[in-house]
């Protein structure tokens, strides 16, 4: 997603990355690998459990599960409304930007 950031500050669009790791972790990265976008730390997975992203998923091999938040969008309008989302299957299920530039321009761009 990060690769194709144009295409949303062309829109306007406000990208967040909620991960699980600490906030000192989270700087670091953002801090060595110059990640542009804004990064917010759910140690105890609070975000992911209000958003209903947190259940056992595929983790580490196929044979078991882990309690783990899923890799999901929200595109949230200006009013603070979910206005669509994306619900990944397991770690590596995610949409492609061309989905997302749509979803946007048919949501935020172009709502009526």
């Amino acid at each position: 997603m990060t690769e194709n950031l144009s295409e949303f500050k062309k829109r306007k669009i406000k990208l967040l990355s909620i991960a699980s790791d600490s906030a000192r972790l989270l700087k670091l990265f953002k801090e060595d690998n110059n990640f542009e976008v804004d990064m917010i730390s759910d140690r105890g997975a609070k975000i992911a459990k209000e958003y209903g992203v947190y259940w056992y998923a595929p983790g580490g091999g196929k044979d078991y599960k882990i309690k783990q938040a899923v890799p999901s969008k929200f595109l949230i309008n200006k009013d603070g409304i979910i206005v669509w989302k994306y619900i990944g299957k397991d770690k590596t299920d995610r949409p492609s930007i061309e989905m997302m530039t749509s979803i946007i321009d048919k949501y935020i761009q172009n709502p009526n």
